[in-house]
């Protein structure tokens, strides 16, 4: 299992359209993803986080060069601040594990 994870701040009177913008690239991304979560951060809800889970790296360097990502990564740069962009694979069970509660724990 593969994680791709990106998170930002969006100033308050950019989030209506960072939010449309996401409701957008979310209908484009492609059925090989597992799962995925867009969410605000449960102490600063200026920062958001999107995550999503690929069984393959080949899906996840695919969506990658797709229009949704850009779309996602564009908004996060156009309308604030890209922190952080990471991927790689998750080894374990526990790791997924840790990942979703790292995701949970600071979201709402």
């Amino acid at each position: 299992m593969y994680f791709l994870k990106l998170s930002g701040y969006i100033p308050k009177n950019k989030q209506t359209e960072f939010e449309q913008t996401y409701r957008l690239a979310v209908t484009q991304i492609p059925r090989t993803c597992e799962e995925y979560n867009i969410s605000k951060d449960a102490l600063n809800e200026d920062v958001y986080y999107f995550v999503s889970y690929w069984l393959l790296p080949s899906q996840l360097q695919s969506f990658s060069q797709s229009a949704s990502y850009i779309m996602l990564t564009g908004a996060f740069m156009a309308l604030g601040e890209l922190y952080e962009n990471s991927s790689g694979e998750i080894t374990k069970m526990q790791d997924m594990q840790r990942m979703a509660m790292i995701t949970r724990d600071r979201t709402n």
